[in-house]
């Protein structure tokens, strides 16, 4: 009877572990595999003014919920914008905005390839910079419906995803709350010393991390703007006070939500040749036991957003990947 028990839990463990290895492949293969990428743009390399948006989540108010860039198409009255989103590996129009756009008398032609829906040509302005761009992904389902009288209210009709910086040299001053994209780096990134390597394999930005003198991997996600560092709940006690009062709502994640819980922290790491606090540290509030086995056969250490770097300027050059964080002066 006994033996018959060992066989059973050495049966069930052996099942665990191949379904655990098989889920950890599937993650890290989803993550980071080539992504087809047809998009071609042509900009003025003007700064770029973008905003941050506020909004209520979970019924707790976040003042930097998320970095939109205002829009403009010629003809129309309306305050569009597009959420800049290095998370998403591709730019979308909204299908349900699309729609709308068209209904409003907007001539915007699409194609097909690979069976997924792309607008063949769109031509507007971010803040001041003329963008001819073709070939934008189609999210379909997505977005929200306005007619030719709605100019009032912002309508975000897209996302702006990591493919918009592939090719080009990228600096966010987010004090200064601009972005600004080259060809080639101009003279006073080429003087920046001490550039650091990191991965973009996927369009994921890989940044290299010290933290508590190991050594990780974070996945920068500008769409995770109300956050410094999204971890694991074994490190997020870690890198916090146990006295420090915990937040808890529910984040929405682009169709779905996801349980989040949050502390302040002055915990300090190290990226890009500087030292930056988290501010934030956040982990999600599901498989909280299975995080630790799963975590470390997984590239991603954590998902770092924009808190940290609020009073910095984050060059990414996508050409050569490597990248470099600098402090920020305001403008006057």
């Amino acid at each position: 009877m006994k033996k018959k028990i060992g066989y059973s839990l050495l049966t069930i463990l052996i099942i665990t572990i191949i379904i655990g290895y098989i889920g950890i492949r599937k993650f890290n293969n989803a993550l980071f595999k080539e992504k087809s990428n047809y998009l071609e743009y042509t900009s003025e390399s003007k700064p770029i003014h973008f905003d941050w948006s506020g909004d209520s989540i979970g019924g707790i108010y976040e003042t930097q919920a998320a970095m939109i860039i205002p829009l403009k198409i010629k003809g129309l009255a309306h305050h569009f914008y597009m959420q800049f989103d290095t998370g998403a590996p591709h730019s979308f129009i909204y299908g349900n905005d699309l729609k709308s756009l068209r209904a409003i008398g907007l001539d915007v032609k699409e194609v097909i390839k690979d069976e997924v829906r792309y607008v063949e040509n769109l031509d507007f302005i971010l803040d001041d910079n003329h963008i001819k761009a073709s070939m934008i992904k189609i999210y379909p389902n997505y977005g929200h419906s306005f007619d030719k009288n709605d100019t009032i209210s912002r309508i975000g009709i897209g996302t702006l995803g990591s493919d918009f910086i592939v090719n080009r040299i990228t600096a966010i001053d987010f004090k200064n709350q601009k972005i600004q994209l080259y060809n080639e780096r101009p003279e006073w990134i080429s003087s920046l010393t001490d550039f650091k390597s990191f991965d973009f394999t996927g369009r994921r930005i890989m940044l290299p991390v010290t933290l508590d003198n190991k050594d990780y991997e974070f996945l920068y996600d500008s769409g995770c703007s109300a956050f410094g560092l999204i971890t694991i709940k074994s490190r997020f006690d870690n890198y916090t006070e146990e006295s420090t009062e915990q937040i808890n709502y529910d984040a929405k994640s682009w169709e779905s939500s996801i349980p989040i819980r949050s502390k302040v922290t002055e915990k300090l790491f190290s990226t890009g040749g500087v030292n930056l606090k988290l501010k934030r540290v956040s982990y999600v509030d599901m498989y909280t036991a299975m995080q630790p086995i799963i975590i470390p056969f997984t590239r991603v250490g954590g998902w770092l957003g924009n808190q940290p770097f609020n009073e910095s300027t984050l060059i990414i050059d996508t050409k050569t990947e490597e990248f470099i964080v600098i402090n920020t002066s305001k403008d006057k």
